[in-house]
């Protein structure tokens, strides 16, 4: 159990409520979302990572053209075909990227693997 003190708690009202937290949390997000000054100084912390992808979808949903990437699929040496593609792609652990990731030009992407490293994509960059 946590104790959360109730001047930084928000009563919950419906969905709305979640909206409402984003404007607080985030303040003129629409003007300052690409900003990475303003973006390393607030945070949302949720239980689960549901949450996290409910919240990163909507706050992804500003204006600016949306990229999804898609994940591929497989699993090694499965010669009968037992892990279907439609099924894998289902599959939703936090150490894992979902299986369509939504991102924009210039809106923070935080890695959390080595890809690259010579182009500096690198884990915690």
């Amino acid at each position: 159990m946590v104790m959360i003190s109730p001047q930084i708690a928000l009563p919950w009202e419906g969905e709305q409520s979640i909206q409402t937290l984003i404007d607080h949390i985030f303040p003129q997000l629409d003007l300052h979302g690409w900003d990475t000054s303003y973006m390393d100084e607030r945070a949302i912390i949720t239980p689960t990572d549901d949450d996290v992808q409910k919240l990163s979808d909507i706050i992804i949903n500003l204006s600016g053209d949306e990229h999804n990437l898609l994940s591929f699929d497989e699993v090694e040496e499965d010669t009968h075909n037992l892990y279907q593609r439609e099924f894998l792609n289902s599959i939703a652990q936090g150490s894992i990227p979902p299986h369509i990731l939504k991102v924009k030009k210039d809106a923070p992407l935080m890695l959390l693997r080595n890809i690259d490293p010579r182009y500096g994509l690198c884990n915690w960059t």
